[in-house]
């Protein structure tokens, strides 16, 4: 498969796009499947730079770049509010596509984006590239092997210093709901895709939101926008395996990423100590606490054995990783006519749930799933 190459061509590839930039150009000029051919942005100038760094064609106009004959795969990283225009005309004409989540602002797009990629038999990813993590996945085999036993409960932290009461004029879009990237969404959506990958389905689940900051500081100007995203979010449930789950999703504090799962033989606990919140950004620990008898209630502790499980083959890529092997498994899907790859359907599934916590939120009632 090394020979075969797959064009590219990347919408919101300007070298100011902190995420493309460091994430998706270099890994597509440096993968033996992939060939960079053109880069979109919103003004020709930026383009051409873009371009000319690697050697490929410049565009300011998303449906010329879809249209090009030098393109086979779409790649979508522009803020999500442009995810439907742009991912609706990479299907019209027939191109593979790879769209960081959120699929769309909300489900309702989501799912006709799903439905015609669906119809059209093109190949579809979704950026939910915390699956391509060795900690969570050598996690995944361990709990299917049963390491620690049944897993009995799985408590989770997400934290972030961002969207709260401060903001910056780049990211004072996701301070509003109807652009459907929001604490919920964004660090929410990744980390529950995490825990549902490992654990399974929610059965049914009660959440309960609070805002804190109505408003927030734009820091380059000192004036304040309108916020109307929730800031603390606890969602509390049960899975279809019967696995009692917490999480405490937070905006405005300090940051954190702690996963625990514990079991009838153990603990396996998954932390990001140099964490923005975003457990999909990389940097993962994973430990193992293991105590073979809880006989001795008394001595549980003192003979419980806690070891570090070192699985990474690579330190210090950061997301830049998890981005690789996720294309790496894309390319194989597209060119060995397989559907491995986290895609529009597993985007739907996620957005439905995101929509369940924030109805029991709203209503203040218990959700079936």
């Amino acid at each position: 498969m090394a020979h075969q190459q797959i064009n590219v061509g990347v919408v919101g590839g300007s070298l100011n796009n902190q995420w493309a930039s460091q994430t998706h150009l270099p890994v597509l000029n440096e993968h033996p499947n992939y060939t960079l051919k053109a880069i979109g942005t919103s003004h020709m100038e930026s383009a051409k730079k873009s371009a000319a760094l690697y050697k490929a064609l410049p565009f300011d106009d998303h449906k010329k770049l879809i249209r090009s004959e030098d393109v086979d795969l779409v790649v979508v990283s522009v803020k999500v509010p442009f995810h439907y225009e742009i991912v609706k005309e990479a299907i019209s004409e027939g191109k593979h596509i790879y769209c960081e989540w959120p699929l769309g602002k909300n489900t309702q797009e989501a799912e006709e984006l799903e439905k015609r990629a669906n119809q059209k038999k093109i190949h579809h990813a979704v950026g939910l590239q915390a699956r391509q993590s060795p900690e969570i996945n050598y996690l995944k085999k361990a709990l299917e092997s049963k390491e620690i036993g049944e897993v009995r409960s799985c408590t989770m932290e997400i934290a972030t210093h961002a969207k709260g009461r401060i903001t910056d004029q780049r990211s004072a879009y996701l301070l509003k709901r109807g652009n459907g990237a929001s604490l919920l969404t964004i660090n929410g959506g990744h980390a529950l895709d995490v825990l549902c990958y490992l654990l399974g389905d929610f059965k049914e689940i009660s959440a309960i939101t609070n805002t804190n900051y109505k408003e927030a500081l734009i820091r380059e100007t000192g004036k304040s926008v309108m916020k109307d995203t929730a800031d603390q979010i606890m969602i509390h449930g049960t899975l279809k395996n019967g696995i009692s789950v917490s999480a405490h999703i937070q905006a405005g504090v300090y940051p954190k990423f702690k996963l625990e799962i514990k079991g009838e033989k153990g603990v396996f606990r998954l932390t990001q100590p140099y964490s923005v919140g975003h457990v999909q950004f990389g940097g993962l620990k994973l430990e193992k606490i293991s105590h073979q008898d809880y006989s001795d209630l008394d001595s549980v502790v003192e003979k419980a054995h806690i070891e570090e499980v070192k699985v990474s083959r690579e330190n210090g890529k950061g997301p830049k990783e998890y981005i690789e092997n996720a294309y790496t498994v894309f390319a194989q899907d597209i060119l060995g006519h397989k559907r491995e790859i986290p895609n529009f359907n597993d985007a739907v599934k996620l957005h439905y749930l995101l929509d369940k916590v924030q109805e029991s939120a709203e209503t203040g009632r218990k959700i079936k799933l």
